[in-house]
């Protein structure tokens, strides 16, 4: 069998180079890529009021999915595909390792070609932002439509993280943020504007006009870009002439800070099964961060989750979490049980705190822990976590530590993890995705029920 000493010690580095294109960040991760180029053109969300997030969830739905100033959007698919790897517009999004609240967004156009086709994506990245036509109604009505159905079934059959981070948003500014952008209150949004479409169409087009004005601006661009050396130079240049025909004009900025309600909550499905979960924040209770945390994740998802959730309880599966920030999360997944689950995760200080694993144990989870990490990476993985570090402020001197951590980590590191356990389950921010007689039947753990589609 492995031992620890036959795991590797060391990282795999960061590949992040910050260089400066004329005021914007140019992220270059210099990855060898077989002549493909990866680029992430990010755009900051910083000033972005509380109000806009909905419509900048649907923004990202329609960008590249309606005519533009020189092709049907039919056309303009046609063309992305035959001549590049591909666009698609999101938002990204980034918690910070120094602190519990804070993080960035980023409204991002993301793209890839072989390095001779890059003018060809620069030419219909700015197609998209630049020439969109958001005044067909009756297309921005069937992408609405759209989502509202895609967004029914995504819901329903990721109930876990849809109630990971709706719980989440009830104390977390960023599981806020994404809950209005891309989670229940999202939803919501989409299927009150499909309802009152007519009578807010010329609304809605003025909304996400001015929404593009406000965002799509060069003083908020960033750049990630992976690729080759000799592709960089290219690269820099087109983003230079595209930074040109971003909006100048003035706008008003409204920024307001993201307010969190905590409102235990259980939305009603017409399924049989249950989602439930828990979060909390051990950081904001003075405990931190530490790698056996990965360790007990493992240890949870095959011993003592697994052993009572799924094997006892008859849940699919059961899943755990612990970030940075110290947002950590427990949950079911297609779950017969309710209460009976939150007793389980309630038992779960005791667990660590009388943790038992000799060596033999002890390198079996260790193995499991960086399996997960050591995963083989594509080149455009390696620019994207490389990415995501330097946006969470992860140094490699952060990552090493961490690793050190896992390696060395000994039994009573587990269970020395029971207080910071116990902090999390303290918070008691419960929501639950399930059956209307289950939650019904528990109706006494909520603040609120009702359905997660009302129409």
């Amino acid at each position: 069998m492995i031992k620890r000493e036959d795991i590797r010690k060391e990282i795999t580095p960061f590949t992040n180079e910050a260089l400066d294109i004329d005021g914007s960040l140019f992220l270059y991760h210099e990855v060898p890529t077989n002549g493909i180029g990866y680029l992430d053109l990010m755009f900051d969300l910083k000033d972005l009021a509380d109000e806009k997030i909905p419509y900048l969830g649907l923004l990202k739905s329609v960008l590249g999915y309606v005519d533009t100033a020189h092709y049907t959007y039919g056309e303009l698919t046609n063309e992305i595909n035959a001549q590049t790897g591909g666009i698609m517009c999101g938002v990204e999004v980034f918690d910070h390792a120094d602190s519990v609240d804070a993080f960035r967004a980023f409204f991002s156009v993301r793209g890839k070609a072989m390095y001779p086709k890059t003018d060809v994506l620069f030419k219909m990245i700015r197609e998209i932002i630049n020439a969109s036509s958001l005044k067909d109604t009756k297309r921005l009505h069937e992408i609405i439509a759209q989502v509202k159905s895609r967004a029914q079934s995504s819901l329903v059959s990721a109930g876990h993280s849809t109630a990971v981070l709706r719980a989440a948003s009830y104390t977390s500014p960023m599981a806020a943020f994404q809950d209005k952008m891309a989670g229940i209150a999202y939803y919501q949004f989409i299927e009150k504007l499909d309802k009152e479409f007519e009578e807010r169409k010329d609304d809605l087009v003025k909304e996400l006009s001015h929404l593009m004005q406000e965002i799509l601006r060069p003083e908020y661009l960033c750049v990630s870009y992976t690729g080759e050396r000799d592709s960089l130079m290219d690269v820099q240049k087109q983003v230079k002439a595209l930074k040109q025909t971003l909006h100048k004009e003035a706008v008003s900025v409204q920024h307001q800070n993201m307010t969190c309600v905590k409102e235990n909550e259980g939305f009603t499905t017409s399924g049989q099964v249950q989602y439930v979960a828990q979060t909390g924040n051990f950081r904001k209770k003075g405990y931190e961060y530490t790698g056996a945390l990965n360790i007990l994740k493992v240890a949870l998802s095959y011993d003592y989750l697994w052993t009572n959730i799924r094997v006892k309880g008859g849940a699919y599966g059961c899943m755990s979490g612990f970030k940075r920030s110290g947002e950590s999360f427990f949950v079911s997944y297609r779950d017969p049980h309710l209460r009976r689950t939150l007793d389980v995760f309630k038992g779960i200080p005791e667990y660590v705190r009388s943790f038992k694993a000799d060596e033999r144990e002890m390198t079996k989870y260790i193995i499991g822990t960086i399996s997960g990490k050591d995963v083989p990476r594509t080149p455009k993985m390696q620019g994207a976590i490389s990415r995501s570090a330097w946006f969470c402020g992860i140094t490699e001197e952060m990552a090493q530590k961490e690793r050190d951590e896992i390696l060395k980590a000994s039994e009573t590191d587990i269970q020395e993890l029971a207080p910071l356990i116990e902090a999390i389950l303290d918070n008691d921010a419960v929501c639950v995705v399930g059956s209307e007689p289950a939650i019904e039947k528990e109706k006494e753990l909520f603040d609120t029920v009702l359905p997660l589609i009302s129409c």
